[in-house]
C-alpha cells in the first residue's frame, strides 16, 4: 500500500511539473523568422545585395613594363594590356580562394580596376588584409614575371565617402628579363642632374 501511494505521489509530482512547463512555454514570446515580415526583395536590400548596394569597394592600378636598350640609355616604361591580375585577401575563411578573390585584366592602357565582392567589404584593415598579384602576362608581352610566385603589391587608400571607398596599388613596375637595369638611366635620375 505504501509504495503505491509513492507511485501514485510521483506521478501526481509529474503530472504538476508538466504543467508547469506547459504554462511557462506558453507565455514566450513566439520568435517568426524575417521571411514573414518582409518580401525577398526587402530582404535583399537590407542584406546590401538589393539594387542600391550598401557599400562599394574597388581595387585599380597599373601595370607597366621598364627596359632599356644599352647600358646608359634611359629606362623606358610602356603600358602592358591584357595582363591579369588579381586582388587577394586574407579572410576568416582562409581556404576559401574564389570568395576571397576577384580578378580583372588590364585595359589597352594597361590600368585594372577590381570590384571586390561583398562578402569582402567589411574585411578589417583591408590594405593589410588583401593585397594584388599580377598572374599572367600575354604572350606577346617582352616582360616577362620575374617575380617569385609569392610576390604581392600592397593596397592604399585613395578615397572613402558614402559607403564608397577606392584604393590603389599605383603602377606595378615589371622588367624585362634582358635589360640590365642597374646600368639603366631611369627619369628621376636624369631630371635630378639637372
Amino acid at each position: 500500500m505504501l509504495l503505491l501511494r509513492r507511485r501514485a505521489a510521483a506521478a501526481l509530482l509529474l503530472v504538476f511539473a508538466a504543467a508547469a512547463a506547459m504554462e511557462e512555454a506558453s507565455s514566450l514570446p513566439v520568435v517568426e523568422p524575417m521571411e514573414l515580415y518582409f518580401s525577398p526583395a526587402e530582404l535583399a536590400r537590407i542584406a546590401g545585395y538589393g539594387e542600391e548596394p550598401v557599400s562599394s569597394v574597388s581595387v585599380s592600378g597599373q601595370v607597366a613594363c621598364e627596359l632599356c636598350l644599352r647600358p646608359g640609355s634611359d629606362l623606358l616604361a610602356f603600358e602592358l594590356p591584357g595582363a591579369k591580375v588579381a586582388v587577394l585577401c586574407e579572410t576568416e575563411c582562409p581556404n576559401d580562394q574564389a570568395a576571397n578573390s576577384a580578378l580583372a585584366t588590364t585595359d589597352e592602357f594597361g590600368n585594372f580596376t577590381i570590384d571586390l565582392p561583398s562578402q569582402l567589404h567589411a574585411t578589417a584593415n583591408l590594405e593589410r588584409a588583401c593585397t594584388v598579384k599580377v598572374l599572367q602576362l600575354p604572350a606577346d608581352s617582352s616582360c616577362r614575371l620575374r617575380h617569385q610566385p609569392s610576390t604581392t603589391y600592397g593596397l592604399m587608400l585613395a578615397s572613402q565617402e558614402d559607403g564608397v571607398r577606392a584604393y590603389t596599388t599605383g603602377v606595378i613596375r615589371l622588367q624585362n628579363n634582358d635589360t640590365p637595369h642597374g646600368k639603366c638611366v631611369s627619369v628621376e635620375e636624369r631630371t635630378g642632374r639637372r
